[in-house]
């Protein structure tokens, strides 16, 4: 039985933080959740965790200055399934406090999705659907690095795993009468991996928006802007946007200034940017201007261009209708448009080498090519 009236026991100590995961020892499913900010920075700024395991519920303060490896390890214990509900973004903040990737890892958004509830369920409508309990979302937005945090806070915090657990067992419950666990697991494994991955520095340029609008010669200033964007926001920890907006940098491609005088009248470019980063701006401009000609990228293509886009985007669409009415799967959970441009891209603008360098295509992967291998097969 899970109950509100529990105690949540509050973890600011090294000596609370051992008791607590002594008791856990034993537990082989825990639902996880992370508070965390991300107000102008690049990564996540941990300010809880919250672990609950049925008969043991925690708030572990990581801003007490805590010995977090013995948690971290059983993130990483595979005899233990751990729960979270939309883990992308908690996935993240492990990999960078922790330095670890949770595995086995189940992913109740997407459990629902597959289950028909839905795609993207939030999780104040799962425990609604669920568990048919209304829950106060007015705390999820607060300061979580503030400290002492709020009564109202914590309450909050805590029925984020306390209503997850019986959510979960629900889930698991029609998971299993579909014999679908794998698929729910193999999903959040890719989930992982995709946020694990890292764009090379060579390919950065290409998902810039309207990327596609530029001729050769902008292009390699674009690369630049965007290999050096993202090395400085690594290191001052700020988001991309904080260090140079996208639009801006098409605009500077396009215009490739010469002095700072001319960077300021490029229109949208913001004092704050040219202010800290003029010089090194036009230091990436002069950098792609010394690069010959036969070396500048291809000009862009957008998919929509090709001209057989709109047809084999159909087929390929039709293909999964069946396989997903074969299965019983939603088509929206077997595959996106976005999956499919990813498939179709993959195909047509990567030769060989630039294939090892990327991530396989959603649908050539995991569970996705086992039930659709045979059926794309021009595209595999």
């Amino acid at each position: 039985m899970h109950s509100l009236c529990l105690e949540t026991q509050y973890i600011k100590t090294q000596d609370h933080l051992n008791t607590y995961l002594e008791a856990i020892k034993e537990s082989k499913i825990l639902a996880i959740d992370t508070e965390f900010m991300r107000r102008r920075t690049l990564f996540p700024e941990l300010a809880l965790i919250q672990v609950y395991d049925g008969n043991h519920l925690a708030l572990i303060d990581p801003c007490c200055d805590l010995e977090l490896s013995s948690f971290w390890k059983i993130l990483t214990d595979e005899s233990v399934l751990k729960v979270l509900h939309s883990p992308s973004e908690d996935l993240e903040v492990f990999m960078r406090h922790g330095n670890c990737v949770p595995k086995p890892l189940f992913d109740t958004q997407f459990a629902m999705g597959i289950l028909g509830f839905g795609n993207s369920v939030g999780f104040a409508m799962m425990v609604n659907k669920l568990l048919s309990l209304e829950i106060d979302k007015s705390e999820s937005r607060t300061n979580w690095l503030q400290r002492p945090l709020t009564q109202r806070q914590l309450d909050y915090a805590a029925g984020d795993v306390i209503h997850l657990l019986p959510c979960f067992e629900i889930i698991k419950k029609q998971i299993d009468e579909n014999n679908w666990l794998d698929i729910v697991l193999s999903e959040s494994a890719l989930m992982a991996k995709k946020r694990q991955y890292q764009i090379p520095d060579e390919n950065l340029y290409l998902d810039i928006k309207n990327a596609w609008q530029l001729n050769s010669f902008d292009l390699a200033v674009l690369k630049e802007l965007a290999t050096w964007r993202r090395d400085k926001a690594r290191i001052k920890n700020l988001a991309l946007g904080f260090i140079l907006k996208e639009h801006n940098m098409i605009e500077i491609a396009k215009a490739k200034p010469a002095s700072i005088t001319a960077l300021r009248k490029i229109p949208g470019i913001e004092a704050m940017e040219v202010n800290k980063s003029g010089k090194e701006i036009l230091l990436c401009i002069e950098k792609a201007k010394s690069i010959s000609k036969e070396q500048h990228p291809q000009k862009v293509v957008r998919l929509v261009d090709y001209p057989s886009y709109k047809a084999e985007v159909k087929s390929i669409k039709q293909r999964i209708d069946a396989v997903a009415k074969e299965q019983g799967i939603p088509t929206e959970i077997i595959s996106s448009k976005k999956q499919i441009n990813q498939l179709i891209s993959w195909t047509w603008k990567c030769d060989d080498e630039q294939k090892k360098k990327k991530l396989l295509p959603d649908l050539l992967s995991c569970w996705r090519y086992k039930i659709l291998q045979g059926k794309l097969i021009e595209w595999e």
